[in-house]
């Protein structure tokens, strides 16, 4: 961006403001992205760019909507719709924007709990996609709207939620990787699983979800599979495995919250100002409300900061016993859990060999939680000698010296 400004290139300095802006978004950072979304759009503005002025307003939306100003949230989205309205291009990206902003309007309507509202608006969206001649354009695009649509539906109706991630998943083009949607396609199986006691097909899919997220990055609904996790786990009597995943919720809620925290203090300096034009009352009004939600996040905020530090290393502890248990119990989700905890992890041995196969990284993953020979051979069931020609095999691959330890050297990755 300071390459762009120095070039004058006003287009790509407003394609990575736009770039930002996405990723603070997908990153839960709304304090951040308050910010970058101010900045698009006003360079949208100043640059006469209809496309960026209203994705602007869009971000500028997302943030009041996440503060719950929803009716400031709904004023930024009519601005950005009327605004691409003008534009009289009919260019694709103007097409694709206005789908945005539908898309925004049903997540403020889930905000304000009118999920009911918000499918309209995402059926309002796969009826424009008419307007999309090119036969894989067409599927991409309602790839995306079955999997919003599919969401919204899981809150008042899992049965229309499981039938339009089903939808999503079987228009999806081959050539697109994984996605957002697909984590939120595999989350509503995973929830509509849950709902018939089928656990097991439920963890199998929330794992997909959680698989996806690390892959993409995309955190938006990671803590709401930690909860539907933690749920089955409590139901099934699985207490170290419930434990594990309310740990996980309490650590990425503080993290979210400390952002919210941060936007706040912006919100409230905008409204501030905005809240200046009017009545001495209405500013009253403003400021006492604004202090009462912030004085309850800092509560809430320094009170959850204090509980961690204090059960750091309790939770250290607790997510070993979850890796064991889950080995113990075959859990498929054991690598998401273990690269959970060590994300680097299979990277640096990949590094150090990059033909190395999954599940030689996943023996790994055994030896640098220190286990026997024999829990290997137990947990895995294997022969004992079986484990010791997997690490004779390692040893040559990585060439270990024999007077090196192989623990050690796994732990030093």
């Amino acid at each position: 961006m300071r390459e762009s400004r120095i070039l004058k290139d006003s287009l790509s300095e407003m394609k990575l403001l736009d770039k930002k802006c996405r990723y603070f978004y997908y990153k839960n950072l709304t304090d951040s992205l308050i910010i970058s979304s101010e900045k698009l759009q006003d360079i949208g503005k100043e640059y006469n760019n209809a496309y960026y002025e209203a994705m602007g307003n869009v971000y500028i939306a997302e943030t009041y909507s996440v503060n719950k100003f929803y009716d400031k949230a709904i004023f930024h989205l009519n601005n950005a719709y009327t605004i691409l309205q003008k534009d009289k291009s009919k260019s694709k990206k103007i097409f694709y924007a206005k789908a945005n902003v539908l898309s925004s309007f049903a997540n403020v309507y889930v905000d304000k709990n009118e999920p009911k509202n918000a499918t309209k608006k995402i059926l309002e969206e796969i009826k424009s996609g008419s307007e999309l001649k090119n036969q894989r354009e067409f599927a991409n695009f309602q790839y995306l709207n079955y999997s919003n649509i599919s969401n919204i539906y899981s809150l008042y109706n899992i049965d229309s939620a499981y039938y339009y991630a089903q939808q999503s998943i079987n228009i999806k083009p081959s050539d697109i990787s994984d996605d957002k949607a697909m984590i939120d396609n595999y989350t509503v199986i995973g929830q509509y699983y849950q709902k018939r006691k089928d656990f097991k097909n439920s963890i199998d899919n929330f794992h997909k979800a959680l698989k996806t997220i690390k892959i993409t990055g995309i955190e938006l609904n990671i803590n709401h599979i930690n909860t539907y996790l933690k749920e089955i786990y409590t139901e099934t009597n699985q207490k170290d495995s419930a434990e594990y995943y309310a740990n996980k919720i309490e650590q990425y809620e503080l993290k979210v919250l400390q952002s919210k925290y941060n936007s706040l203090q912006q919100v409230i300096e905008k409204g501030e100002k905005e809240q200046s034009k009017s009545s001495y009352k209405n500013l009253l009004i403003w400021i006492i409300s604004l202090c009462l939600i912030t004085g309850v996040s800092v509560f809430i905020f320094f009170r959850f900061k204090k509980k961690k530090i204090v059960e750091v290393n309790k939770n250290l502890n607790e997510m070993y016993n979850h890796l064991i248990d889950l080995l113990q119990k075959n859990d498929p989700g054991f690598m998401f859990a273990f690269e959970n905890i060590f994300p680097d992890f299979s990277e640096n041995l990949l590094k150090k060999h990059p033909e190395l196969q999954q599940s030689e990284i996943e023996f790994c993953a055994l030896l640098k939680l220190k286990l026997t020979t024999k829990e290997i051979a137990k947990y895995t069931f294997i022969e004992t000698r079986t484990v010791q020609n997997k690490k004779y095999r390692l040893r040559k691959k990585f060439e270990i010296p024999q007077s090196v330890d192989i623990y050690q050297w796994i732990d030093n990755l």
